[in-house]
C-alpha cells in the first residue's frame, strides 16, 4: 500500500554538542584561522565587481568610482565571537560588503549595491568555513 499524503514520520536524532562547545570556547583560535576564508571571499567579491563598476567620474565628480575600491579586515568581535573583512568602495554612491562569521543571530544581507559581484561566493565561502571548522575541531579534539 503506497504511504499516504500529508503523513507524518517522527525521527529522533542525537546531536554530540562536545565539538560546538570547543569551537565556542576556543573562539579566539577558531577566529584566526577563519581569516583564509574570509578574505579570500571577499578578495574574490572584490575583483568580480571591479568588472561591473562604472568606468570614469561622474561630470564634476573628481573622484572615479574604480579607484576607491579597499579591502580591510579582519575585525574581531570577541562578544559576538565574530570575525568580518570589509570590501567596497569608499565613495558616496557606493558602499561596502561584508563577509564573516557570527555566533547567533543572521546579520543583514549585503546591500543590493553590486549584488551580482556576491552571487555565488556565500556558497564557496560556506564550504571553506566548514572545512577551517572541521579542521580545528579535529585539533581541539586531538
Amino acid at each position: 500500500m503506497p504511504p499516504r499524503r500529508n503523513s507524518r514520520i517522527r525521527v529522533k536524532m542525537k546531536v554530540d554538542v562536545r565539538p560546538l562547545r570547543l569551537l565556542r570556547d576556543n573562539a579566539q583560535q577558531v577566529l584566526r584561522a577563519l581569516d583564509h576564508p574570509l578574505r579570500d571571499a571577499a578578495r574574490l567579491i572584490l575583483d568580480i565587481s571591479l568588472f561591473f563598476v562604472p568606468r570614469g567620474g561622474a561630470p564634476g565628480d573628481p573622484l572615479n568610482l574604480a579607484d576607491t575600491a579597499f579591502l580591510d579586515g579582519p575585525f574581531f568581535n570577541p562578544e559576538r565571537k565574530s570575525s568580518t573583512w570589509t570590501c567596497g568602495y569608499a565613495h558616496p554612491a557606493a558602499g561596502a560588503i561584508h563577509q564573516g562569521f557570527h555566533w547567533g543571530d543572521a546579520l543583514k544581507p549585503p546591500p543590493d549595491f553590486l549584488r551580482r559581484a556576491t552571487k555565488g561566493i556565500s556558497r564557496q565561502l560556506k564550504k571553506g568555513v566548514g572545512t577551517v571548522l572541521m579542521q580545528e575541531i579535529a585539533k581541539l579534539t586531538s
